[in-house]
């Protein structure tokens, strides 16, 4: 009860300021001093209510019986669907968990040897990190903010001039061309829309296309900062109220401004109006797992989800694209953020240090390209790491005035979460010790372990997974964080002492791989981690067989731990796996309505399935009618207007056809981003029901790992394949099912 009234207290008081009107339709004329004393007075009955639930001793049958009836209210509750259900749920997990710690703490550290004291108290300090992150979370989403577009002036006299940036440095002008004539297709008035590329590679092809398009051309002498002094250099010379950032390959929908500029034009306080980051090419986890959009994206859970609570407690996050900000809050904190490599993040927090106010909204109108290779997103949450921690150090949120403590606690998990890397790699060799050394790692007996771990383990994963939900898959998440364990834990560790070292890496967009392999080289730390669990394994099973005195029960306990952790190896290497990318430009799916018309005349109605810059594909029911390299007009009827468009026939496979785009001016190549690309709505599209249950999760992560395992032997290096060679003659005798052809044929016979 004490934890249910401190959430529900929070978010009365504290979120009642972001105007919930699930909450409070009215407002509060509750002075801030008197909510400030109620709030801490709450605070303080939650910790001395939690302390005596939490520390209060049980046997080992109480704790059994205990644990029992929670599971059994946990099991009930995740069947009704409502807010306050999921609260409860957030409280039956940390009263378990919390027992859990406390246990942990006081019962089962190994004092028999200096080893068994440090590695007790490395899994120790690395559970204890899980647990305050999962809190932090659940406080942060505890209520979320469902903010929906707030509608302009009728009157468009009342609009407000808007200056676009489109930063740029190195990227192919073919991959900023969709998101320029995107924005030059917005709707919006024509003399109230400034459209700018920022530069910063100075180069004469870039500034030739914006005079031709028609669009402001910026670039500068002196390239310090990277984005973030791109973006203050442009401000210097540009004067329009609010600043709209795309990077330089997120595609904007023609409403973008109508739908984000609402908020901005109501209420003056508010500087920042961010939108969901949503990526229209396959992110590496779901073009090498084979995905094809059967689960939300790896990054869906913090743009689709986590930004929805920030926006309750009035910390929304900025993230550097796809986002509104009033021009006078950016110059009263001296521009966008340079001191950190995470200029976004730590704008958003001088904004909101200075009394300003932010916002989410919940509704794609923006896509851009994920990154294509494994590497590549490696180096892309690298940076994300390390910036993060340089705003902790330099710019700490519990420091200073100005924020809130909810405010606080926000931006203090962004930067915590990215801590991951040491403790998910102590995660991973945990159960190691025992079996190398025989050191206890948890000191305790098999029953206790079993009443207190199993239990603190099925309430985390299943409130876990009712609250993510439709924004993470099952499972997935211990797969994201080993792909970068390793790799982040050095940059963190680093930016942690030395926070001023580091530099902004652009992440590269906009290319193809033309052959399927393994990328062995960002493998190397799986593979070690994947060595030393198999070798633990075969210890396990020597000792379960051939030791004199065998602890079944501690052994079934940490040979399962492997057997998980050879799961999450398997998935990670599955993901290093690049797959072949053929399209220079990535495709959209879609489901539009158009026609194609031959040089007869003849006219016959087709969906378009996929597009991209300069291809389309469609289905019709007919393509006995249409041949290769012919020649057609692809026609679009959109608001009212006919755009026709020369195709030629590219490749017919059953019932599609795949047409090759002919553009001759850029006029043509803007009207076709307006049917596709821009088209409004384009990217909130209603989301694929997906089989998101714990049991497919669990099935889908075991078929990944086996994935990735085969995929090891299938490209074993040089000399290795020999191995492979040997693996697949002994496959040979294995038992084979007749196939029905041959046993036709013996039949026949």
């Amino acid at each position: 009860i004490s934890f249910f009234i401190g959430h529900y207290g929070a978010i009365l008081l504290e979120g009642n300021q972001r105007g919930l009107e699930s909450i409070d339709k009215h407002g509060s004329a509750v002075p801030h001093f008197v909510k400030l004393a109620l709030l801490w007075i709450l605070g303080a009955l939650v910790l001395f209510l939690a302390v005596l639930c939490i520390t209060q001793p049980f046997n080992i049958q109480g704790q059994v019986l205990f644990l029992s009836v929670m599971l059994v209210l946990a099991l009930m509750l995740t069947q009704i669907k409502a807010r306050l259900t999921l609260m409860l749920l957030f409280v039956i997990s940390m009263v378990v968990s919390g027992r859990y710690l406390w246990w942990r703490c006081t019962s089962t550290v190994n004092t028999d040897s200096v080893i068994g004291i440090v590695l007790s108290l490395l899994l120790l300090l690395a559970e204890i990190y899980a647990f305050t992150v999962m809190l932090l979370v659940y406080f942060q989403v505890c209520w979320v903010l469902d903010r929906k577009p707030y509608p302009m002036p009728k009157d468009k006299t009342l609009w407000p001039h808007v200056d676009i940036f489109i930063p740029t440095y190195n990227e192919p002008l073919e991959v900023i061309k969709p998101t320029v004539f995107a924005t030059l297709n917005m709707q919006w008035p024509a003399d109230k829309l400034h459209i700018y590329i920022l530069d910063d590679g100075s180069r004469d092809s870039f500034k030739a296309f914006a005079d031709e398009v028609g669009v402001g051309y910026i670039k500068r002498d002196e390239h310090n900062h990277a984005k973030a002094g791109n973006i203050n250099h442009a401000m210097t010379v540009t004067s329009g109220d609010f600043i709209t950032i795309f990077d330089c390959d997120h595609v904007p929908s023609s409403d973008f401004l109508v739908k984000t500029m609402g908020w901005l034009v109501k209420d003056d306080n508010i500087a920042l109006v961010q939108t969901p980051h949503h990526f229209y090419s396959p992110d590496p986890f779901e073009k090498n797992w084979h995905l094809d959009r059967a689960m939300p994206i790896e990054n869906a859970l913090f743009h689709d989800f986590i930004q929805k609570g920030n926006d309750t407690w009035n910390a929304t996050m900025f993230c550097g694209s796809s986002a509104v900000m009033r021009r006078r809050a950016l110059e009263q904190i001296g521009g966008i953020a340079v001191e950190t490599v995470t200029e976004d993040a730590h704008t958003s927090l001088k904004l909101n240090r200075l009394g300003w106010s932010s916002a989410f909204i919940d509704v794609p109108l923006a896509s851009g390209l994920s990154t294509e290779t494994l590497a590549a997103h490696i180096g892309q949450r690298i940076r994300w790491a390390r910036g993060m921690i340089q705003i902790f150090c330099l710019d700490n949120p519990f420091l200073g005035k100005g924020l809130t403590l909810a405010q606080r606690l926000c931006f203090f998990n962004a930067m915590f979460h990215f801590l991951h890397g040491l403790p998910r790699l102590i995660f991973l060799v945990a159960p190691l010790p025992y079996m190398f050394a025989n050191i206890y790692v948890i000191y305790a007996t098999a029953a206790a372990i079993f009443a207190y771990v199993v239990s603190h383990m099925v309430h985390s994963a299943l409130t876990n997974f009712i609250l993510q939900r439709g924004y993470r898959y099952p499972f997935m998440g211990g797969v994201y964080e080993t792909v970068l364990s390793w790799y982040i834990l050095l940059p963190t560790t680093v930016a942690l002492f030395m926070p001023h070292k580091g530099k902004f890496n652009v992440t590269a967009k906009g290319g193809t791989i033309g052959e399927k392999y393994l990328d062995w080289s960002v493998s190397k730390p799986c593979l070690v981690l994947m060595a030393l669990n198999f070798i633990g394994l075969g210890i396990g099973l020597y000792k379960a067989f051939f030791d004199p005195n065998p602890e079944y029960l501690t052994l079934v306990i940490n040979m399962g731990w492997i057997l998980y952790n050879l799961m999450i190896l398997g998935a990670t290497m599955a993901v290093a796996v690049e797959e072949v990318q053929t399209h220079q430009f990535p495709r959209v799916q879609c489901k539009i309505e158009a026609s194609v018309r031959n040089q007869a005349g003849h006219s016959t109605n087709v969906t378009l399935t996929e597009y991209s810059q300069d291809e389309v594909r469609f289905k019709c029911a007919d393509v006995s009618v249409f041949a290769k390299d012919d020649t057609l007009d692809l026609v679009f009827i959109y608001k009212g207007q006919t755009y026709t468009f020369n195709a030629t026939v590219k490749a017919i496979d059953g019932e599609f056809v795949e047409l090759s785009m002919q553009f001759e001016t850029f006029d043509q190549e803007r009207d076709f981003n307006r049917c596709t690309f821009s088209r409004e709505g384009m990217w909130a599209s209603p989301k694929e029901k997906i089989d998101d249950r714990m049991s497919t999760g669990f099935f889908k992560l075991i078929e990944i790992a086996l994935y990735g395992y085969r995929s090891m032997i299938e490209f074993l290096p040089g000399r290795w394949q020999y191995c492979r060679q040997g693996l697949h003659w002994i496959k040979s005798f294995m038992p084979k099912i007749p196939t029905t052809e041959v046993s036709k044929n013996n039949l026949n016979g």
